[in-house]
Order: C-alpha cells, then structure tokens, then sequence
C-alpha cells in the first residue's frame, strides 16, 4: 500500500502519466511484429527493404493513434477488439499459405463451399505457438487493470487540442509512408497490386501490410462500384444469353466423334504461332509441333484474346468460355462465382476433372479457381517431386514426365487439364538456356533469341511427352488438344522479331496478324476435322467444340464451335474484333485486313460492333454479379 501511494507521489510531482502512451506504444509494436513474422511465413527469404519495413511500421502507428482518438470509455474494447481480428487475420493468412501456399484474399471470403471440404486439413497444420500471434492481448489486458491503479488521473485521458495536433501529424506521416511504398512498387511494376497475380511474391516485396491494405482497397472498391441490378436488367441478360444458347446447331458428321474418349488438353506457356513451322541457322524451332501439327486433325492458329490475366485469362476461356474480366483478373475476383464451365460440365457425365501445374496452387488464385471451374484434383508443386526447377517452377521436362506416370494411372475416361511453365517470360533462365541447347547467334542477349531457344526446350519435351501417351496407349484413346496461352513478344522488341520474320512491323496489320497463338486438336482415327473456313478463332471456341467431340452439347459458355459456318467475331477486351480476316476497331471507326493491309468499310461491321459490345457487357454482367444460376432457371441440358 505504501509502494502505490508513494508511485501515485511521483506522477503527480512529475506531472506526467505515460501509461496510455506505453499502452498504444506496446500495441504498435506487437502488431509489426505479427506481420513482421507472417512475412517468415510466406517466403523463407524475405525481401525487407527498408521503405517496405517503414511503411509496415507506419500503418501500425496509424492504427494506434486512430484507436488513441476514440471515447475513453470506448479505447481498452476498441483497442482489444481492433488487435484481435487483425490477429485472426494474420492467423489466417499463415494457415492459408501453409495450405494453399497463397494468401488469405478478401475477393475469396465468398468462397464458403471450398471452406468446408478443405477446414479438417487447414485446421490440422494450426500449431500452438500460432497461439502466440494473441499473446499480446492479455498481456494488454493486464497492464491496463494493474498500472490504472497507479495514478488518481484514469488511464485513458480525454482528447485535447494538443494531443489532437500530435495525432494529425503522426497520422499525415503514416498515411504518407504509406501512399509513398503503393505509389512507388506500382511504378515499378504497373498494375500489379491491382491484379494480384501472386500474392506471396508482392507481400514478399512491399510486406504483409501493405499487401492487405492493397487487398482491401481492391475488394472494397469491386463492391463500392457495384451496383444493385434491377429484376429488368436480369432478365435482359438472361434473354440475351438464351438467344446465344439457342443460335448454336449440333453439327452432324463431328458430334461423338471421340465419344467415350478422354480428354487432354495442353496450354503452353508463351507459343506464339510465328513459331511453328519456322527454321532458324538450319534448324527447326519446334520440330515435334511441327510433326504434331502434319498429323493430327486439325492444326491452325487463334487469336490471343487474353487481357491483365495473361495465362489466367486463356485458362478461363478455354474452360468457362467467358471472356477476361473488364477490371481486375477473373481468377482473382471471381473464384467465388458458380460456374458451368467444361470440368464441372464433363465431370457430371462421368469424366474425372483433373488440373495439372508445375507451380505454386496460389499463383493467379488457382487454388480457389479451379475448384470453382469443376476439378476435382489440382495437382501443383507441392504433389510433384521438384527434382528439377527452371525460372518459375518445375522444369516442362519432370512436369511432362510426372503428369504421364499420374495420367497412365488415372480412372478413364479423364479430363486432364495441362499448362506448362518453362518458357515463361523473360525466357533467359540459365538452366533453360543451357539444356535448350540450340544456338542464337545474331540474336544473343535478345527477347526474341531468348525465346527462340525457350521453346525449342518446350518443343523437345513435349515431343518427349507425346512419345509417352503413344507407348501408354493413351494417345489413341484421348482427344489431346494443344494451344498457346498468350503471345511472347512486346512490342518494343518488334524491331528484332521483324529481321528475323523479314516482316514490317511498322506497319499494325503486320503485328496484328502475329498476335496469334496455335491451336491443334487430335481426335483418333480422324484425319480432319471440318472447321469452318469463313472464321477466325479464339480459345473461348475450345469448350464447346471438344464437348461436341466428346459427344455433349455444351452451350454455357458465349463461345460458339469451329465446325459454325455462322460468321462469328473473335472478340477482345477492348471491345475491337476480328471478322474473318479483317481487324475491327469501333473505338477509331476503322477496319482493316491482317492478310493484305487493305482498309476495309467500317460500316459494314458496325452491326457486328454493337453486337460485340453486347456481349462483353453481358459476359461482364453475369461474373460481377454471379448470374449464371439465375441464367440456367429453366433447366440445364441432358448428359446427352
């Protein structure tokens, strides 16, 4: 009693009480320090640079000094309150990257149907000194109920003019460190922290906090901006998507072509369609596609449709037949939407669904997305022996020689859905340049000489591959597809791509015809497949046309068959479009064609233009809003 009344003297001689600030200053610390370790979490080679650390720092000031604002009665619950749920968060995000080997997002908190089957198996990595992530709140609890005894004064003080000043300036420097740390990583690398395209790596980058503020900022505008659709707007859509259902024909002569076949389709990484067929210093580029394109059934080109979602982009066109998100990625913001997309489509008529990538599963959220598509089985770097990396990942030559081995033991019939990564930009991966093995003089330390060599790599390993579905017998029992994600090649390296090409790229009909990627479909015992010749193709026409293949009629998508003598856009994000070989443009009012160069007359596809932009606005309309139950009212179609 003496030793309280005597500490009680010198607060008052003093004329200070410091217990609030030690209070607001132990919290600020034991926060940084849970996103401090979260970052060990995600990477074991954290990359902390100094502005990431401040801006960490600052946004924990931020917190507390916002939290010092509040009613005094309301600050001890606020400020516990406030510690727990971004401790649960920070909780979250471990066991999510444990699992997942990705970030929690709040673009997936919708994701509840995924929670339950996977809640046993993230509940089992929890540890209990994950426990020490809330060590701080009882520890605050504490402090508060024995040192408030200390001084006559109450422990929380009320708000006055100067301490008032104080917190704003404290505040304008955080919310600065802040801005600053966003401003200058998204200088640095456009767009990212709106995409998102991996998460671990930009937490890795800018740091655990700045990364949720990103996150959060991300998803609070996708649901500010959206607005509340009226019963008229649905059911416009709605009609609209049944008349596009409705205007596809089963053709005859290719439906159940492969009936009771699998079903293996390849996405590689970056194949361009200048590519194929093309020999550099005496050498074919991709001899096996090469033999692979003389004999399978159909072997052509189509255009490049992706938008901010790269590879993400191409795999939701060629399994859901929706176009790229007018904002944003698809596989980031959407992965909580229902689909009818080919997996989910093939899997209800006795298909196993089946993913297979030589990357992280948190790369482009496909962890979550694929589920939501319809697979059944993602298989990622984690289920794969990495016995060999080049750049990104698992090396094409151990993805394609582990995916055979699972394949050939696999329950028939399959769907399995491949993408390869090796010859990811940059494409001057060491490892990769050296078992290439192919030589680039003239074009050495270029884009395009780099890229040469990256996929004579892919090429050999593919024809590894396919070598193998052959001795398995695999081959002639599947419909194995092949197309390339994107293209390879930015435009500022056009300069080198055309002495190679001996191709003009000054002038834009030039460069927008080489903004096209392959497409081969083999179908056993098929020599050719009738696609029609009056259209231009894009991946968003694969689902559909390997279901017909496979005997289905699949009409969810908004992406018609090849075999449709219908004279069908291949449609962009920006809202231009190729009809047949002619590049329409209604933001110039121009059309030209690719092949010759010749302008052709705008108006006779400015029909065709409103039609287009009807069609992203409704695409756009059924994945903001997760439309699609309310467009199957009415029954979906038999299994066959």
């Amino acid at each position: 009693m003496n030793h309280l009344l005597a500490s009680r003297a010198v607060y008052r001689r003093a004329g200070r009480d410091y217990r609030e600030f030690i209070f607001f200053a132990f919290m600020a610390l034991s926060l940084f320090l849970k996103f401090y370790f979260l970052e060990g979490e995600v990477s074991g080679r954290v990359t902390r640079q100094p502005i990431s650390v401040a801006a960490s720092a600052a946004f924990c000031v931020l917190a507390v000094t916002l939290l010092s604002l509040a009613w005094r009665r309301a600050r001890l619950p606020l400020s516990l309150a406030c510690d727990l749920l971004l401790s649960l968060l920070v909780l979250t995000d471990v066991l999510h990257m444990r699992y997942y080997s990705d970030l929690f997002s709040f673009h997936n908190i919708g994701l509840s149907a995924q929670v339950g089957d996977v809640s046993e198996s993230v509940f089992a990595l929890f540890s209990t000194k994950d426990l020490l992530y809330f060590a701080d709140i009882p520890l605050l609890y504490l402090y508060y109920r024995i040192f408030r005894r200390i001084s006559v004064h109450p422990f929380f003080r009320a708000v006055t003019s100067r301490r008032l000043a104080c917190a704003a300036l404290l505040l304008a420097l955080s919310s600065s460190a802040i801005a600053y740390r966003v401003h200058s990583y998204n200088k640095k690398i456009r767009g990212v922290l709106r995409s998102m395209w991996d998460r671990p790596a930009v937490c890795n980058n800018v740091g655990a906090v700045t990364y949720r503020l990103a996150d959060t900022w991300n998803a609070a505008r996708d649901r500010a901006n959206k607005r509340t659709l009226s019963e008229s707007e649905v059911n416009e859509a709605k009609e609209w998507y049944d008349a596009q259902r409705a205007s596809f024909s089963v053709p005859k002569g290719v439906f159940g072509a492969a009936i009771g076949k699998n079903l293996i389709v390849i996405q590689v990484e970056s194949l361009q369609q200048f590519v194929i067929g093309l020999k550099f210093l005496g050498r074919e580029v991709t001899p096996n596609l090469n033999e692979f394109a003389r004999s399978v059934s159909f072997a052509g080109s189509a255009y490049n449709q992706t938008s901010s979602g790269n590879s993400s982009d191409a795999e939701f066109l060629a399994n859901a037949a929706f176009y790229p998100a007018s904002a944003g990625v698809a596989y980031t913001r959407f992965a909580g939407n229902s689909y009818e997309a080919l997996p989910k489509f093939l899997r209800e008529r006795g298909y196993r669904a089946i993913a297979m990538h030589g990357d992280k599963a948190g790369f482009w959220n496909r962890g979550h997305m694929y589920p939501a598509l319809g697979f059944e089985r993602f298989v990622s770097k984690k289920d794969y022996s990495v016995d060999e990396v080049i750049g990104m990942g698992l090396s094409d030559k151990s993805f394609f020689t582990q995916s055979l081995a699972m394949l050939k033991n696999e329950k028939q019939p399959f769907y399995a859905f491949l993408v390869t990564l090796s010859s990811h930009y940059p494409f001057n991966w060491e490892a990769l340049a050296k078992r290439a093995d192919f030589s680039i003089d003239g074009y050495r330390g270029t884009v395009v000489g780099n890229y040469l060599s990256a996929i004579h790599y892919l090429d050999r390993e593919f024809g590894e591959f396919v070598k193998g579905l052959k001795a398995s017998g695999l081959y002639d029992g599947s419909v194995v597809a092949v197309y390339g994600d994107h293209t390879a090649i930015p435009r500022w390296d056009s300069p080198a791509l055309s002495r190679l090409l001996g191709v003009d790229f000054s002038k834009d009909h030039n460069w927008r015809y080489t903004q096209r990627v392959p497409l081969m479909i083999n179908v056993p015992g098929v020599k050719k497949l009738p696609v029609s010749a009056n259209n231009s193709f894009g991946v968003i026409n694969l689902p559909r046309t390997l279901a017909l293949l496979l005997g289905f009629d699949f009409r969810y998508g908004l992406g018609a068959d090849m075999f449709d003598g219908a004279q069908r856009p291949v449609i962009f994000r920006n809202g231009s479009f190729m009809a047949g070989d002619v590049f329409v443009a209604p933001q110039s009012k121009s059309a030209v064609n690719v092949r010759s160069g010749e302008s052709a007359d705008y108006g006779e596809y400015e029909g065709m233009g409103e039609a287009v932009k009807k069609t992203l606005a409704v695409s756009d309309r059924i994945l903001e809003y997760d439309l699609m139950p309310r467009m199957l009212e009415g029954g979906k179609e038999s299994a066959r």
